[in-house]
């Protein structure tokens, strides 16, 4: 029987707060990913168009990250290790994340629910690309996302 030191254990601590990192680090990248779209299309408001009820900034991060985090709890939950459906269930959370949205702050069901799935697809892929290049943890996680505040 061979006997773990106790160095070689992963620290509870520090596997929270890396999936923390991870999960703000993908929110920072579909932020800005997001905030190069909406130049395209200027407001005077910050948010999409007209229609959009609330800012890029509040949408991801008030909205998006909530539901990022029920989808990866329902992925470890269950047990879902395949990538197709994990892309399933971040895209139900998203559908979800996008009616709470139109819920809450009145604006249209169907946009709000197709830009929720959209988001949320982006922030599974922004995981994928987040784990494959984890010094970019900190610049995605930190230093983008105030760069797109203080740009916008």
């Amino acid at each position: 029987m061979q006997r773990t030191h106790p160095s070689e254990i992963t620290s509870v601590r520090l596997t929270a707060g890396m999936y923390a990192l991870s999960k703000l680090a993908c929110a920072g990248l579909s932020f800005l990913l997001l905030s190069l779209v909406i130049l395209a299309y200027p407001t005077s408001n910050g948010s999409a168009g007209e229609e959009w009820p609330v800012s890029a900034a509040y949408a991801i991060y008030a909205y998006g990250l909530p539901a990022a985090l029920v989808a990866d709890g329902l992925l470890r939950l269950l047990r879902i290790h395949l990538l197709a459906l994990a892309f399933v269930v971040y895209a139900v959370a998203g559908l979800g994340a996008g009616l709470w949205l139109a819920a809450e702050q009145g604006g249209t069901p169907l946009l709000c629910a197709v830009a929720g799935i959209i988001v949320l697809l982006l922030f599974r892929t922004a995981q994928i690309a987040v784990e494959r290049l984890p010094l970019l943890l900190p610049v995605f996680a930190l230093f983008v996302p105030l760069l797109c505040l203080v740009l916008s």
